[in-house]
């Protein structure tokens, strides 16, 4: 019997992209553990190899790069029923350039290495299924990011709000100017200007 909260969370979105068989749903599920992290923990360090897969089930994570000044840039917010993880590292064993950090509590779902290539073996589409969802997200973040390349302060925050309210309501002001690249005192500003 699948977990009731798999079978709603990473069972469920894994079928929007194929429909699972109920004994390859249990196998995938069993898989899984679930783990919490508060606000600020890392997930994955950078320089680390990547040696998990996460579902991201409740709570945000941040995508982050370190910097020349040793303080990590913001680069990419990741919410809720979301499936993450570096497979360029993962798969070719070598250090992911980024690190994964909860942006505010987080809960996901994660699956170690091992047990993920366990699963590809015996389950040989699921490798193919997880890389096109890898490809998707990855277009989408491509969209998003480049939607924040031009204009002004004012008009990346109104930008933010207006395509990504779920992630402003819960994550630090300081990550919102590092990601949309102003500073902390032109997002306070602003956001004293529009309230």
């Amino acid at each position: 019997m699948i977990p009731a909260e798999m079978q709603e969370t990473i069972i469920q979105y894994l079928q929007v992209f194929r429909e699972l068989p109920d004994q390859d749903a249990q196998a995938i599920a069993n898989c899984f553990i679930r783990v919490t992290y508060k606000t600020g923990e890392y997930v994955s360090q950078p320089g680390e190899v990547a040696s998990k897969l996460f579902f991201i089930n409740k709570g945000i994570l941040k995508v982050t790069l370190p910097d020349e000044e040793d303080r990590d840039i913001t680069y990419f917010f990741l919410k809720e029923g979301q499936l993450t993880g570096f497979l360029y590292s993962l798969y070719d064993e070598i250090p992911a350039e980024q690190g994964l950090q909860a942006a505010c509590d987080t809960e996901i779902y994660v699956i170690a290495i091992e047990k993920l290539y366990g699963l590809f073996q015996q389950l040989p589409y699921l490798r193919e299924l997880i890389d096109k969802i890898a490809y998707l997200s990855m277009v989408d973040m491509i969209k998003i990011k480049n939607s924040y390349l031009t204009g002004d302060a004012l008009k990346k925050y109104e930008l933010f709000l207006k395509t990504q309210p779920e992630i402003a309501l819960h994550v630090m002001q300081i990550d919102i100017a590092s990601y949309l690249g102003i500073t902390p005192q032109s997002l306070s500003r602003i956001r004293k200007n529009i309230a």
